[in-house]
């Protein structure tokens, strides 16, 4: 409204306000920062044809750069790019996508695009088929126009620009004390301009004349109040910190507070990350994938390009979630480790799994006999060796005793009881949180079968201790 014809000029004239351009050029750098991947439109031959051929081609022509200047759209609410097509006699390729200048286009009552020419300044006229894509933004009414962050962004900095201007003269006269002259009465008009000369001059020497009669005096600047003009700027710049990346870092934050505003923020511009590269590909999807694949593999459902927009997972929580799978009796496969950590890797010879034996994957290694460790018989009962049956008969008979307890069943019940705490530990998450939940679920938690089990050993292992007791007691009798 305030710019007429040259409104989409003045938000150019935006960028060039420091936090405004840093904060943009975030939210864009934030999407081409993720990978991108071509996918077919199907299983069939044909699509997997035209994906490929489309991610060639998206390749050649530097996919991030066209991401770039497409996202304009979300400064000025509309973005527009001509697309140069090009032919090897086999393939029909965009040789070059150009961004155009908004201000040279215009939508008639349809959303049609026009091109505004020297011919034709008022209506415009009409563009070929396949020639021109058009992103937009912010849109709530279906206008084609759009409504970008502009629109919040140009109060902001217009008020941001007219607080500097204060600010330089504030500064200035705070800086060095303001001249005053005075002159005597009946002093005539040169000689008040001759005064008045003087006290420009004090500003630029460090010596002045002055005629006779006439009295300078310096004036110290005196300030009241308690708002300033870099409080009011910074204010101005949260403002935009709000309306580009959706918050912004607040002065009086500290502590814990700041550390989860500063989650939040990042939640927040995931959140914004992901609509900019949905919104973008959609565009995409709908015109130049689509144009590729009906010019090339005519019949073929046209492929989708996408952005993998997902937070970085947290390799330490995951690490210590697969170890605590460890302790029950589960390790991850050597793919599951390649896919999550990255690398290559490879078991370790001569270490042990959990379960006992050697086996392909990492698990628990084997023990020095030097420091004493759990892995080492002679840190138990005086260096005792209880594979020595001979020597300890009672050992070797409540061994016996215990081999005939059902194995399977007591391993079944374990599994039965384990299984709701394997399946939370599965579904990832904070180690909070899985303590949390961990919390929640242990009522419902059924023991009764490996209760029962355990009950049974001890019973054989008390019957035992007391027929040894009544046998040793004898033998002293």
């Amino acid at each position: 409204t305030r710019g007429g014809a040259h409104g989409l000029k003045i938000y150019d004239a935006l960028e060039r306000d420091c936090v405004v351009f840093g904060l943009l050029n975030k939210r864009k750098l934030a999407v081409t920062a993720r990978p991108w991947e071509v996918v077919p439109g199907g299983p069939g031959r044909k699509e997997k044809k035209a994906a490929e051929l489309t991610k060639a081609m998206l390749d050649a022509l530097g996919f991030d750069e066209l991401t770039m200047h497409l996202l304009d759209a979300i400064l000025k609410g509309f973005s527009v790019a001509e697309v140069l097509w090009d032919t090897d006699g086999a393939t029909i390729y965009p040789r070059q996508i150009k961004p155009k200048d908004q201000r040279r286009f215009h939508f008639d009552v349809d959303g049609a695009l026009r091109l505004l020419t020297p011919q034709d300044m008022y209506r415009g006229e009409p563009v070929p088929e396949r020639k021109f894509i058009v992103h937009t933004f912010g849109a709530k009414d279906g206008t084609p126009y759009g409504l970008g962050l502009g629109t919040r962004l140009f109060w902001m900095v217009l008020f941001k620009r007219e607080d500097f201007r204060s600010w330089l003269t504030y500064l200035d006269k705070y800086a060095s004390p303001t001249a005053l002259g005075k002159y005597p009465p009946g002093a005539q008009e040169p000689e008040q301009q001759k005064l008045l000369q003087v006290l420009g001059a004090i500003s630029r020497d460090a010596g002045v004349v002055i005629p006779e009669g006439m009295v300078v005096e310096l004036l110290e600047a005196k300030r009241a109040g308690a708002g300033s003009h870099e409080q009011f700027v910074r204010y101005l710049d949260e403002q935009i910190g709000y309306a580009i990346l959706g918050d912004a870092p607040g002065a009086k934050d500290s502590g814990g507070a700041l550390a989860s505003a500063a989650i939040l923020r990042n939640e927040v511009r995931l959140e914004l990350v992901a609509s900019d590269s949905d919104m973008l590909s959609s565009t995409l999807n709908q015109t130049l994938l689509t144009w590729i694949t009906e010019l090339n593999v005519p019949g073929a459902i046209p492929p989708k390009v996408w952005r993998d927009v997902k937070p970085a997972e947290d390799q330490k929580a995951r690490s210590e979630r697969d170890r605590n799978l460890g302790q029950l009796g589960f390790r991850p496969t050597l793919k599951s480790l390649q896919d999550t950590y990255g690398g290559e890797w490879e078991a370790i010879p001569g270490f042990r799994a959990p379960g006992g034996g050697t086996d392909k994957g990492a698990a628990t290694p084997p023990v020095d006999s030097q420091d004493g460790g759990a892995g080492d018989a002679s840190a138990f009962a005086e260096g005792a060796d209880f594979s020595d049956q001979a020597s300890y008969p009672d050992q070797a008979a409540l061994d016996a005793a215990a081999d005939g307890l059902p194995a399977d069943e007591m391993d079944v019940a374990m599994r039965a009881m384990l299984g709701p705490v394997i399946e939370l530990l599965t579904k990832g998450g904070s180690a909070e949180d899985a303590m949390t939940r961990l919390a929640e679920i242990y009522p419902d938690l059924d023991a009764t079968a490996l209760a029962t089990q355990l009950a049974r050993a001890m019973f054989v292992a008390e019957v035992w201790g007391r027929l040894a007791a009544d046998s040793e007691n004898g033998a002293e009798g």
